[in-house]
């Protein structure tokens, strides 16, 4: 029986995980690796809002990382997040008249809710309700269920 991805603290073990299942044809397993890894990505971080928020850096640099074949730090990205804080990066990317690289990276592996825009209604009270509803809008164009625990206040 295969080692259990949701127990697991170290990425580089994931990493090796997941390729011994890919190896073996196991895409489900390999799944739950890549899924693991996105959600150690915010580990260390006390507020929930910041840790789903590198969580989804992390989602964008670990596609880019397999489809590259080398890691890929994304830069710009996490000097948005720096000199701008972690809301305004938020709104930023869910208001943005296109779709941003990571948000297609992210909905290509199937894991929409490692998405910028997903954080912003699980968190919407955060934000302008302008900033709410583009979030909404991009997620439903692209057929993304939103949220369980997210309650429309702009129905």
């Amino acid at each position: 029986m295969a080692a259990d991805p949701s127990t697991m603290t170290d990425p580089k073990r994931i990493r090796v995980l997941m390729q011994n299942a890919l190896d073996r044809n196991e895409e489900g397993l390999a799944r739950l690796c890549l899924r693991r890894i996105f959600e150690l990505g915010g580990a260390n971080h006390p507020d929930p809002l910041v840790r789903r928020l590198w969580q989804v850096v992390t989602a964008y640099e670990e596609t880019l990382k397999i489809k590259l074949g080398r890691a890929q730090r994304e830069t710009r990205v996490r000097k948005k997040i720096e000199t701008n804080g972690p809301l305004v990066a938020l709104a930023d990317w869910a208001t943005a008249k296109d779709v941003t690289p990571g948000f297609l990276a992210v909905m290509n592996a199937g894991m929409a809710e490692f998405t910028g825009e997903y954080i912003v209604l699980e968190y919407a009270d955060s934000f302008d309700d302008s900033v709410v509803q583009a979030a909404r809008t991009r997620l439903e164009g692209f057929g993304v269920s939103l949220p369980k625990s997210w309650r429309s206040r702009l129905t």
